[in-house]
């Protein structure tokens, strides 16, 4: 016996995937089973060999994994049982390694039935050399084809004239089992005598009993109806026609079957034979592996261009993001920098002189990930610059921003954000902090925190307002904001209880950090926290974006 999961993404898509004896599942390209939901961590769970039994182990995921419903952190798996991580179902199964409901067929299975239901014999015809021409044409006509209508078309050209068919069709099987014309162009493909022409599905008269046979068992159907003197039953046919012969042929992948290829005859006299259900199946079976690799081939091409649209978003978010620090001014340096999670992240900072005695600093994170987040980041940005000369306090410029992000929210977007201005002059400091962790104030005595948030993200609520923190920085103190990414980061695996919560690295770390760099430049200190909680984290990357800025005040004079 072989354990195995059945596995079924958010498109319905399944395959069959081994255990053996242990298996890691989640995002990264390098587990034993790769899925590319957005809820799943990169290293999410893994199924362990134990006792005799297969144990699932939850790997401190980052949204958890749920298990017959519960949400746990390790279970002996029984037959049966289904592991949702996202959208993603993983149906865990005792039993040799084949798709569920399909029988163990070498090339094909075939049922002839007379107008009566009876199951008939045929004795086979002598056309090897045309089914041998028939199939070489078609191999060749579907090996390098990626477009799907194109594969249909001409599956249904080439099988319907090897067998002289006087109609073909092919349909495709819906989620509910229900049969459906093609996802790409909305019309079912049918050829009638050698023309090709879109039909509905309802013009195409196949009983639910046939179908559900050729689709959930993979077999060929051939009827025979014998019409020469009128007395055909209809209920026994699978088309209310005046037909001669009938052919249901499974499209058939690896491990499913996507449809039913659909032929028949009205010719007097003109009974399907053995070689030409062979033919026609042979026809099913390479119309579904063509499919199949249309689609995949389409899924890469469209990954491909999704990974291109988030790299130019990445590039134009990036050239919103200070990278030019100034190194002219004697009373102050800066430094910040992120390292998203994904390509595209939603945290973001920056830097500005209000005037030539007062500077202003900022740190963000927007609710989410990706494009929109990035898009809500941009924006905040050039508000910030847009705005921050000419408001009289972080406070105030907090409100603006509020109630242009709530504007701006159609999708819920909020964003936590600290700001600050520091007169040059003298240290003094204005702040104000709407639902982000507070400031750290780093000096040779030690490190506190201070700017608590006085009111909660913006982008929530239209009409609220925070308070103005006042303070003084001293000559040769730090200054550092950071994001959720650095405070939560959780170390691996290895490094914590399987059985408790995730250890995070916390305001603890940063601490440690922040006092063993307290007299060096912010670019040290910024590279000094982000090595250490890679080292935290390690051998997994930090499940969230990584943001910090800091600056360090030297005085005037």
């Amino acid at each position: 016996m072989q354990q195995g999961f059945i596995v079924t993404d958010s498109e319905g898509d399944r395959r069959r995937v081994p255990v053996g004896s242990s298996l890691v599942v989640g995002r990264s390209g390098d587990n034993g089973l790769v899925i590319k939901d957005t809820a799943a961590s990169r290293r999410h769970l893994e199924i362990l060999s134990s006792g005799g039994g297969y144990v699932c182990r939850d790997l401190n995921s980052r949204n958890g994994t749920i298990v017959n419903g519960a949400k746990t952190k390790i279970w002996e798996l029984e037959d049966g049982d289904r592991i949702l991580i996202g959208e993603t179902l993983l149906r865990f199964e005792l039993g040799a390694e084949k798709a569920p409901g399909l029988p163990d067929k070498t090339v094909f299975l075939q049922t002839v039935l007379d107008p009566l239901g009876r199951e008939q014999e045929l004795v086979p015809s002598s056309t090897s050399k045309g089914m041998l021409e028939a199939a070489y044409t078609l191999m060749n006509a579907l090996a390098s084809n990626f477009n799907p209508c194109d594969l249909v078309d001409k599956v249904l050209e080439t099988t319907t004239k090897a067998i002289h068919a006087h109609r073909g069709a092919v349909l495709f099987a819906g989620p509910d089992g229900k049969l459906q014309p093609c996802r790409i162009c909305g019309r079912v493909h049918t050829i009638v005598n050698g023309e090709p022409r879109p039909a509905n599905v309802d013009e195409i008269e196949i009983c639910e009993s046939v179908a559900h046979r050729v689709l959930r068992d993979g077999e060929t159907v051939h009827i025979q109806t014998g019409l020469t003197d009128g007395s055909v039953d209809p209920s026994v046919s699978i088309a209310a026609l005046k037909l001669t012969s009938i052919l249901c042929v499974p499209i058939r992948t690896q491990n499913d079957v996507l449809g039913i290829l659909y032929m028949d005859t009205n010719i007097a006299d003109h009974e399907y034979t053995t070689d030409d259900a062979l033919l026609a199946t042979a026809a099913g079976n390479s119309a579904g592996l063509a499919l199949d690799n249309a689609r995949n081939h389409r899924a890469v091409l469209e990954k491909q261009r999704i990974e291109q649209d988030i790299e130019a978003a990445w590039t134009i978010q990036e050239s919103f993001l200070v990278s030019d620090w100034p190194t002219d001014d004697p009373r102050f340096e800066v430094f910040g920098m992120t390292q998203p999670a994904k390509v595209v992240g939603g945290d973001f900072y920056d830097f500005a002189y209000i005037n030539p005695d007062t500077i202003g600093m900022l740190i963000g994170d927007v609710s989410g990930k990706g494009v929109p987040a990035a898009l809500s980041m941009a924006q905040l940005l050039a508000e910030f610059r847009l705005n921050a000369p000419g408001v009289s306090s972080p406070a105030e410029l907090l409100g603006r921003l509020n109630r242009g992000l709530v504007e701006r929210s159609l999708r819920g977007l909020f964003c936590t954000v600290a700001v600050i201005a520091i007169d040059l002059r003298d240290g003094g400091l204005l702040g104000a902090n709407a639902g982000h962790h507070p400031m750290l104030v780093i000096s040779p005595t030690g490190v506190t925190t201070t700017l608590d948030a006085s009111g909660p993200p913006i982008g929530i609520l239209p009409e609220i307002s925070w308070e103005d923190v006042t303070m003084t920085v001293n000559p040769g103190e730090t200054l550092l904001f950071y994001t959720d990414g650095i405070a939560e980061a959780r170390a691996s695996v290895d490094a914590a209880d399987t059985g408790s919560e995730p250890v995070e690295y916390g305001l603890e770390g940063l601490e440690r950090v922040a006092r063993a760099y307290h007299d060096c430049a912010p670019r040290e200190l910024v590279d000094a926290i982000i090595g250490d909680v890679h080292r935290f984290c390690s051998p997994l990357a930090p499940h969230d974006d990584c943001t910090m800025i800091a600056l360090r005040y030297l005085g005037d004079g």
